[in-house]
């Protein structure tokens, strides 16, 4: 279901808040009238990414009100739009990037604004779900009712037709198309190689199809229920129980070929870049969205040299290929309304996030946050 209708902004909104020790409670926060510049969003959906779950898992520094992959309405818009660097009207769906940018470095200068060191997330940077819930008023992530929109926020507008869960798909999958065709430059009767079913790796298996590859999606055994909506993506999916095997079975299903395309979505394992390296042929190319542990990782440089092998890492999305990943939603040519969404009310976020962290979540990597649901 679609939400759609603007209403007025209470005096106070629920909100999951992720605390330290890895617990969280929901809270009553007290709202205010926007500053010049601000506004308000009524959440009608947030997704659980990785990121979530390991803030959460590790424990948070101070309360904070968890989500980034955020959609809703815009409820209240405040006076001196020359303040904010956002448009957007009081009843507009919208999608909102976790992004908060200075709006005049170079990287903000060239479109680049997630590199800015404002929003460094790993500098200390300020994002939407990141902002302790003791900055006033500490609605400032998507597990709450309502979101305060700061002046440079980033949003971006929904077409009516577009559910709120397909909706929670816009920013992961805009990564995954980003990633997939201009990082890793994949074009139509290329194969590609997806390591990992999570979240993102359903995303780039999407993006990929979506560019005309042919995609084959590998992970281990306890991947068996992500791989099968893999292959409902139109990916051929590889099972295995180690990594050895895991590099076999893609040889076997690769056949006579080599990969044109490798993906690394499976998060801090270190041993898959030999083995991504391993199925690159000729002018291969591979793409790292996940940081290792440790993060030093070796590279066999003769392997690359002689294979004419690239290697680019990425980070978060330029703005066109939110606009692409919202057009394929919305006109169903990404087949993500294939992937069931498990969604969660506020009141049991905590427990969800605790399940995901300790790998008992839902089968389904699309687990969305509903707010308003009772």
């Amino acid at each position: 279901m679609d939400s759609t209708v603007a209403t007025a902004v209470p005096d106070s909104a629920r909100a999951s808040v992720a605390l330290p020790g890895a617990r969280s409670e929901v809270r009553p926060l007290a709202t205010r009238p926007g500053r010049p510049g601000e506004g308000w969003l009524r959440v009608a959906s947030a997704g659980i990414c990785g990121t979530d779950v390991n803030l959460y898992a590790r424990g948070l520094a101070a309360p904070t009100v968890l989500g980034h992959h955020v959609a809703g309405t815009i409820t209240e818009v405040a006076a001196d739009p020359g303040a904010r660097c956002w448009s957007g009207a009081v009843g507009e769906r919208v999608v909102v990037e976790e992004y908060l940018s200075c709006g005049t470095c170079r990287s903000c200068a060239t479109g680049a604004y997630r590199l800015c060191p404002d929003t460094d997330l790993w500098g200390g940077g300020r994002r939407i779900g990141t902002i302790p819930a003791d900055e006033e008023p500490g609605l400032y992530g998507g597990n709450a009712e309502y979101l305060l929109l700061p002046p440079n926020a980033v949003l971006h507008p929904l077409p009516s037709g577009l559910s709120d869960e397909l909706a929670a798909w816009v920013l992961p999958y805009a990564n995954a198309l980003d990633w997939t065709v201009r990082a890793g430059g994949v074009v139509k009767g290329e194969t590609v190689v997806v390591l990992g079913p999570g979240y993102h790796g359903l995303a780039v298996t999407a993006a990929a199809r979506r560019a005309g590859a042919d995609v084959i999606v590998a992970g281990l055994g306890r991947d068996r229920a992500r791989l099968a909506m893999a292959e409902r993506l139109g990916a051929l999916p590889v099972t295995a129980d180690t990594g050895d095997e895991l590099r076999e079975g893609i040889r076997r299903a690769l056949g006579s070929e080599a990969a044109d395309v490798v993906v690394d979505t499976v998060g801090p394992t270190p041993h898959v870049i030999e083995v991504a390296v391993d199925l690159l042929g000729q002018g291969g190319r591979l793409v790292l969205t996940t940081p290792k542990n440790p993060a030093r990782v070796p590279l066999d440089t003769t392997a690359m040299t002689r294979r004419n092998l690239t290697v680019s890492a990425v980070r978060g999305r330029r703005p066109e290929a939110i606009a692409d990943a919202i057009s394929s939603l919305a006109d169903g040519t990404s087949l993500l309304q294939n992937v069931p969404s498990a969604d969660t009310t506020l009141d049991g976020t905590g427990d969800m996030l605790g399940r995901l962290a300790a790998g008992t979540g839902p089968e389904t990597p699309h687990v969305v946050v509903r707010p308003h649901a009772n």
